[in-house]
């Protein structure tokens, strides 16, 4: 799934805040699909407080480089990044594979990656939610998250604080999170 040269130009020509406030609005609509499935699992306990605190940190601006790069190397010890011989088939794997790959990549950029992390930030959702589509019969994610990249270009700074702007980026990118959790979760008990 290609992301639109629209939102390519846009990675890599407006400034690190509001390249930040993207990357965080990717991760928003993606983190509820990993929180969602992993929830109730005693031994991800964890791994959620560390992804609930990743995503607060993501929409602050103050956090700094070393926290991402601490964040990033916690991400790539999780189960669904580890090299495996047998490829991921059930479907609550394979989204929460998507959505820590999401997370990773956005503190990668956070932590001071350039524009290529972004993208691939960008790309993991749209594959993700190609997917989704190719599992329900009438759904459009693919083109909602292609809409969400767009929509918004050029993003408000991540560091306009308390920016009316970012509240409700936030807030559309949780609604459009907890629908996304809901219809992987339909698949899964199909």
């Amino acid at each position: 799934m290609v992301v639109s040269e629209k939102v390519a130009l846009a990675i890599r020509g407006q400034s690190r805040p509001q390249v930040s406030t993207f990357v965080a609005g990717c991760a928003e609509r993606m983190v509820q699909i990993f929180t969602g499935l992993r929830e109730g699992d005693p031994a991800r306990n964890d791994d959620l407080d560390l992804v609930v605190q990743l995503m607060t940190d993501l929409w602050d601006s103050q956090i700094p480089a070393r926290a991402f790069r601490k964040h990033a190397a916690s991400l790539e010890g999780f189960q669904e990044l580890e090299p495996s011989e047998e490829p991921a088939t059930k479907t609550a794997e394979i989204f929460s594979f998507y959505s820590v790959l999401v997370l990773r990549y956005a503190a990668l950029y956070r932590a001071g990656a350039g524009a290529e992390e972004a993208l691939r930030c960008a790309h993991s959702c749209l594959t993700a939610m190609g997917q989704l589509d190719q599992n329900l019969p009438t759904a459009d994610f693919f083109s909602q998250e292609a809409d969400s990249q767009v929509r918004s270009a050029p993003w408000p700074a991540l560091d306009e604080s308390g920016s009316q702007a970012l509240s409700q980026l936030r807030e559309t990118d949780r609604v459009a999170g907890r629908e996304r959790l809901a219809a992987v979760r339909r698949v899964i008990l199909r």
